[in-house]
């Protein structure tokens, strides 16, 4: 293959990726939309919610199992 088709087909699955991607984000109910332009990405993270709030570490319900070697013989 030549240099220029390489380049040619790159840019026409940039172009696809866009297209795709518009597609996507068209689909999306206005409901949603006004949703999460109320509740923005850290939606849930606020000081009074359950978990303790923003910045605050979760208890996974894993215990900590410390370090361990892998014995992979």
């Amino acid at each position: 293959m030549s240099i220029a088709l390489l380049v040619v087909v790159g840019f026409a699955l940039v172009a696809v990726g866009v297209g795709v991607t518009f597609m996507i984000a068209s689909s999306v109910p206005q409901s949603m939309l006004q949703r999460a332009q109320d509740h923005g990405r850290f939606a849930g993270l606020a000081a009074e919610d359950q978990n303790g709030g923003s910045g605050k570490r979760v208890n996974a319900g894993r215990p900590h199992l410390g370090n361990q070697a892998i014995n992979a013989i």
